[in-house]
């Protein structure tokens, strides 16, 4: 009982200082004798170290720097469209926000609560206590195919449009932004056409299978030796950014941080408690998965071979408002949710990844996309 009790204490001190902010933490400190201070900071990180993973699995209180890219770039698209820069930046900021806290979030936040007054007037201090204990780190990259030697070539997309299905629906109104040199449709500050967050439970009885993912529909799906289960869908991602969104145009995919992941057998990570980590660069839990056998290479020219290879590692993640797929699988929360739980229990041992859809007879007639936007433009001039 004393040990429980113990363990919720830790967590709870761990929390607030999460939640607290870095002025409010450092006064509290200075008050206090050295040693005593010295010896509360050390119980603290030795608790954060420990339960960090989980803190940051589940709350994530900053924009990913790809949001933050793109809200700038919102701003400077509602002023070309005649909004004033007060009123674009409103907007911008409103539409570009952090991910809904989980429920297990919520949870760590509330035993904060007896925390100081102080707290609540100013921001979180996440961003301080990262920078103070680190993260942990994905896993090294397990073996994969050899690249070709000599320099990857220079593939243009100059010429690539999106795909219809992917773009803006008719009426739907949109502001284009640039990011990164390409062009992006953005409508109320999310892409055109995402995904519904849509899961389907895997049957207990299937321990252990591989996903398979369609690169042109974006479906993710089972595959196992028990046929009546093989190639029903579990959830929708997105893989590919800008006109290479679910694109399996050879250029697309020899094309570095654009393309969707290429056709092909991945394996995640051999060490089963670092196949979901923390990624450093994505700041956000990631599942990382490894090319280890390229399909379909005669149908590409050696050039594109090259840059396919040359490509590196790619991992599967959640996908947050306005942002694309960094040539991963990008999910909805719901999706990567349970599709990460089944990659920890180690039920997932791989991903399986096909140009055309493997299982038509099964699989559903067309993605369950959205069309919809209440954005309108002349909110810009309101």
């Amino acid at each position: 009982m004393k040990s429980a009790k113990f363990g919720k204490s830790l967590l709870a001190s761990v929390a607030t200082l999460l939640l607290l902010p870095a002025g409010a933490g450092l006064a509290q400190q200075s008050h206090a004798p050295g040693a005593r201070a010295a010896s509360a900071a050390s119980d603290i990180a030795n608790a954060f170290s420990q339960i960090g993973d989980g803190i940051y699995e589940h709350c994530i209180f900053e924009l990913s720097q790809e949001q933050i890219e793109v809200q700038q770039a919102l701003i400077g698209a509602y002023v070309k469209q005649g909004a004033s820069h007060a009123l674009a930046r409103q907007l911008a900021v409103k539409q570009i926000r952090p991910p809904k806290l989980s429920d297990e979030c919520q949870q760590i936040k509330n035993q904060s609560k007896p925390a100081p007054p102080a707290a609540a007037s100013t921001p979180w201090a996440a961003k301080t206590a990262r920078t103070e204990t680190p993260a942990p780190k994905v896993e090294a990259p397990a073996p994969r195919i050899t690249s070709p030697r000599g320099p990857t070539p220079t593939i243009s997309l100059t010429a690539k449009t999106v795909l219809p299905h992917w773009d803006c629906a008719p009426g739907v109104d949109y502001v284009t932004i640039q990011h990164r040199g390409y062009e992006r449709k953005l409508t109320d500050g999310e892409i055109c056409s995402p995904f519904e967050d849509i899961v389907h439970r895997v049957p207990d009885q299937i321990t252990t299978f591989r996903f398979g993912y369609t690169i042109r529909t974006g479906r993710l799906f089972i595959i196992t030796d028990e046929r009546q289960y093989t190639g029903r869908t579990v959830a929708w991602a997105i893989s590919g950014r800008e006109a290479c969104r679910n694109n399996p145009d050879p250029d697309c995919l020899a094309t570095r941080a654009v393309g969707p992941l290429p056709p092909g057998e991945y394996s995640f990570a051999s060490d089963r408690a670092s196949r979901v980590s923390w990624g450093p660069k994505s700041k956000r839990m990631v599942a990382g998965i490894y090319l280890t056998k390229l399909w379909h290479r005669e149908q590409y020219t050696s050039a594109q071979t090259a840059a396919i290879l040359a490509r590196g590692n790619i991992a599967i993640h959640v996908r947050l408002k306005g942002e694309m797929s960094e040539a991963c699988l990008g999910l909805e929360p719901n999706g990567w949710e349970y599709v990460a739980s089944l990659i920890k229990e180690g039920r997932a041992t791989g991903v399986s990844v096909y140009i055309d859809e493997p299982y038509p007879q099964i699989a559903e007639k067309s993605p369950p996309i959205v069309k919809a936007s209440s954005f309108s433009l002349s909110s810009l001039f309101r």
